[in-house]
């Protein structure tokens, strides 16, 4: 019984806009990567590994067309406060918020006193290495927030050309940072549903517990 992780994605697409550039002169580009981390819980019960294992399959967040998933991490991305500056004679960004919020999921045991020293052992092993599975979706996440930031911060314009030429290709390059940031995520799942990987060899053992 292997039931996947998927991660949610959940992208504001980044919109460069049409803006008017009327100041004299700007600070270096500030943009900044604000990121928060949530945790939330959903509850399973079961004194055996089968048992919790099942109520997993019944109660893990509901997954279209997938079932329900172990834990799942939502990355929710959002470019905000874009805000243009004049430098020299360029057309340049004064500053910008690259926001990420991770929110992840995990299972909560809510009778383990009444099971078996075993299952007990089984299950912290088990949850240590959802959560660092789930961390790893993050921290993917946030290289790619990262590797966004560093893009913004390079695109410039001409102001003899009336600044028009602000962000040219810069769509194509976001395009290509979102897909390598899905891929990524995509294969390392594909790792970890691996017959030998850990996380699959330790779901295996707490189905197995007694």
């Amino acid at each position: 019984m292997v039931t996947k992780s998927p991660v949610l994605l959940t992208f504001t697409c980044l919109m460069l806009l049409a803006v008017s550039f009327l100041f004299l002169s700007v600070a270096p580009s500030d943009a900044r990567v604000i990121i928060k981390e949530r945790i939330k819980y959903y509850t399973v019960t079961g004194k055996t590994g089968r048992a919790l294992s099942k109520s997993i399959l019944k109660r893990g967040p509901k997954l279209s067309r997938q079932g329900h998933a172990i834990a799942t991490t939502t990355i929710d991305f959002k470019v905000r406060n874009f805000k243009p500056g004049i430098r020299g004679r360029k057309c340049i960004v004064q500053s910008v918020d690259v926001n990420l919020t991770l929110t992840y999921k995990y299972p909560r045991w809510k009778n383990r006193r009444g099971a078996s020293k075993t299952v007990r052992n089984t299950w912290d092993k088990f949850f240590k290495q959802i959560q660092k599975h789930e961390r790893t979706h993050g921290k993917i996440a946030k290289e790619f927030a990262r590797d966004v930031d560093r893009q913004i911060k390079r695109l410039s314009g001409r102001i003899s050309r009336g600044c028009k030429d602000f962000g040219r290709g810069a769509a194509k390059k976001f395009a290509r940072l979102v897909k390598n940031h899905e891929t990524r995520q995509i294969r390392f799942d594909r790792r970890e549903s691996r017959v030998l990987s850990r996380t699959t060899r330790l779901q295996v053992s707490l189905f197995k517990a007694k």
